[in-house]
């Protein structure tokens, strides 16, 4: 009886692991995406987003595609007050997760 319950509480473990972690934290997602823009705005000067700090991150939704790559809609708020609505795409990678690409969903 005792090796039973035993048996179930480390399916039940194993289980809780192996589902760990699928998704990353909304904190998380909000690093990724302003550290993303910040650099972009010094590669890409010229670019809606060039020269401009993000001020404000503010999640909408987040998807998982597959495992390991999850979509993150929300709103990129700029410097001088410029949204802007963006789909980025995120994948966990061996070290963490980094930022594969993005859209610009619309935007002033």
């Amino acid at each position: 009886m005792k090796a039973v319950r035993l048996l179930i509480l480390s399916i039940s473990l194993v289980t809780l692991v192996g589902c760990f972690g699928r998704l990353p934290s909304t904190s998380r997602s909000t690093h990724l995406i302003r550290k993303y823009f910040n650099s972009y705005a010094k590669d890409y000067p010229e670019s809606p987003f060039g020269k401009k700090k993000v001020t404000n991150v503010e999640l909408l939704s987040t998807d998982e595609i597959h495992k390991h790559y999850i979509s993150v809609q929300a709103f990129v708020t700029m410097a001088q007050t410029d949204v802007h609505k963006v789909r980025v795409t995120i994948e966990k990678g061996p070290f963490g997760w980094r930022t594969v690409c993005w859209e610009n969903l619309g935007g002033s």
